[in-house]
């Protein structure tokens, strides 16, 4: 089965087609509040409706939305690190897009 391609977009405008877990940790790491808080991974074009959200809060705490109702998951993972975070979602996303 081919690959789904996917975007990542941060708050701030910037745009990258795929993800690997270094850029990811680099993203992560850039998270600002108010200003560039969150970061989302999801399909290109339509009929696909998974999602990733990675959300800097006020506080400086991560937080991380799974979505994928192909598979019926909808989960919310609160607090980690850059480097954790990162590894995580590269994990779930490239098992996603298969």
């Amino acid at each position: 089965m081919s690959s789904i391609p996917y975007t990542v977009e941060t708050e701030s405008g910037e745009s990258y087609g795929g993800i690997s877990e270094d850029l990811l940790f680099e993203l992560i790491g850039e998270l600002s509040y108010p200003d560039n808080s969150f970061l989302s991974i999801e399909p290109q074009g339509s009929g696909n409706e998974w999602y990733v959200v990675v959300t800097l809060d006020s506080d400086n705490r991560l937080e991380v939305e799974y979505r994928n109702p192909e598979r019926r998951e909808h989960r919310i993972v609160d607090g980690g690190d850059a480097s954790g975070i990162a590894r995580d979602v590269t994990i779930w996303v490239s098992a996603v897009v298969r």
